[in-house]
């Protein structure tokens, strides 16, 4: 049986009841900075284009705008939330995708759900099936697709939706490997977006199309079998000729869970996940080692060699380009003493400290991270920051882990996780929506229907203004 058919097969097959507990927890967190990372980008002025497009073109129906009174059509709400979530930057990521999974399946998971009023352990299911996906077939391609010019959220998300609907949607096996076939003709998205509108447009984008092609599956719309390990199929395509072994990816299907092992990293800052580290050193540097923006003559940043292709941006002209730029994210950090979404406004990318403060520093190859391969956890995201002061003294931090915000206490959600939703909640909600929504998902597996878990997210911010 080839690839496509196994994955298919399994998503299938796979049942609440053969998960390890520890999954549920896991998807109430995914959920929680899901949520969070979306109220963040809803005061963005460029999501209003976002919103003003799906109002004229869509149709009206059950899917939740988050942050919004309306309500549009499963599609529509799956392109504007996926673009939503994705805006700031602010997102989890899972290592074998090497990208962000929850903004892209957890729009078209939420839609479907809508449509389908789908039990909470039904939800946790599909999600999990979702990341798997995303996970495994990014262990495919990668990193031979970033190297070539794509964005693997885009490219392997709308097959993660695509799976997480087709199990929400109950498909079989034949089914769902249809749903996938249909997911792999809508994947798209170029790097050269990335730190534009268009970047967090492909996360809309791929949420959109996988929920779709998870719906014609379902009508009876058929394609093409084995469409990921075909000759001319999505893993050839988008790996330049140069998949991974199918065989033996497809015997570590489940085995393990990529939501359990390497797992999902929750960012503590609003820009790329290979800024945090760093941005954690010179805050440690900072606070204990009372260094100050001008002191500083050279700051040098020694990474991954994977680095090159996420960060190249050494002069950044807006708040968008600031998040996939270390030299906004580092200057910005040690002028402003934190890095957060307010930090990533047009005007202080302009600031005349902080571009003089980007000029002083260099990103530099480490030595002793040359051979980490970045789908096996964390390391591989760490740094070293070395800062020469004007007085001649040297500091440095090399940051391995605490460079994301932690997800569980336990089986509770995290203390700093849940801060992290109700700091970007505020920004939007009410006190009373925001505990609402810290209950409903902290229930979210006793949930007998998910058709209205995102209401208390539906609110009209400017009349709340005008009152």
């Amino acid at each position: 049986m080839g690839f496509t058919k196994t994955l298919a097969q399994w998503i299938a097959g796979v049942e609440h009841e053969s998960l390890p507990p520890e999954v549920t927890p896991w998807v109430k967190a995914a959920v929680t900075d899901y949520l969070a990372v979306a109220l963040a980008g809803c005061p963005s002025q460029g999501i209003e284009i976002v919103k003003r497009h799906v109002l004229a073109e869509y149709a009206r129906g059950k899917g939740t705008l988050i942050g919004e009174p309306e309500r549009v059509s499963a599609e529509g709400a799956a392109l504007f939330n996926g673009t939503l979530s994705h805006w700031e930057e602010y997102d989890d990521a899972t290592y074998g995708m090497s990208g962000h999974p929850s903004v892209v399946i957890m729009p078209a998971l939420f839609a479907a759900a809508e449509i389908f009023g789908a039990a909470g352990r039904d939800f946790v299911t599909a999600y999990a099936a979702g990341v798997e996906v995303c996970a495994k077939v990014g262990r495919l391609v990668n990193p031979q697709s970033i190297v070539l010019g794509y964005h693997p959220t885009a490219i392997l998300g709308t097959l993660g939706a695509a799976a997480a609907v087709a199990k929400i949607c109950k498909l079989d096996a034949r089914q769902t490997e249809t749903a996938l076939g249909i997911a792999a003709s809508h994947s798209s998205g170029l790097r050269p977006h990335m730190g534009s509108m268009v970047k967090p447009l492909h996360a809309g984008l791929a949420s959109r199309g996988g929920l779709a092609a998870a719906m014609l599956a379902r009508e009876g719309f058929v394609g093409a079998e084995n469409l990921i390990e075909g000759k001319h199929g999505f893993a050839n395509a988008f790996s330049g000729g140069k998949p991974g072994d199918f065989e033996a990816l497809a015997a570590r299907i489940g085995k393990p869970l990529e939501i359990l092992d390497p797992g999902i990293a929750f960012k503590i800052f609003p820009s790329n996940f290979h800024t945090q580290a760093g941005v954690v050193a010179v805050l440690q540097m900072a606070k204990e080692e009372g260094v100050k923006p001008a002191e500083v003559e050279s700051i040098r940043c020694l990474a991954n060699h994977m680095i090159q292709h996420s960060l190249w941006n050494a002069n950044p002209r807006t708040g968008l380009e600031g998040k996939l730029s270390l030299h906004f994210c580092i200057a910005a950090a040690l002028v402003d003493g934190q890095l957060e979404v307010e930090q990533f406004r047009d005007e202080r990318v302009r600031d005349p400290l902080i571009r003089e403060l980007m000029g002083r520093l260099t990103i530099e190859p480490h030595p002793a991270m040359a051979k980490l391969d970045f789908t096996k956890g964390r390391d591989f995201l760490g740094m070293e920051v070395i800062i020469k002061l004007k007085s001649g003294r040297t500091v440095s931090r090399h940051i391995t882990s605490g460079f994301s915000v932690p997800a569980l206490d336990g089986a509770r959600l995290h203390p700093e996780l849940i801060a992290k939703f109700v700091r970007n909640a505020k920004r939007v909600l009410p006190d009373r929506r925001i505990d609402e929504c810290i209950d409903r998902i902290e229930r979210l597996d006793a949930s007998s229907a998910m058709a209205d878990f995102l209401e208390p997210l539906r609110h009209d911010r400017r009349a709340q203004r005008n009152s």
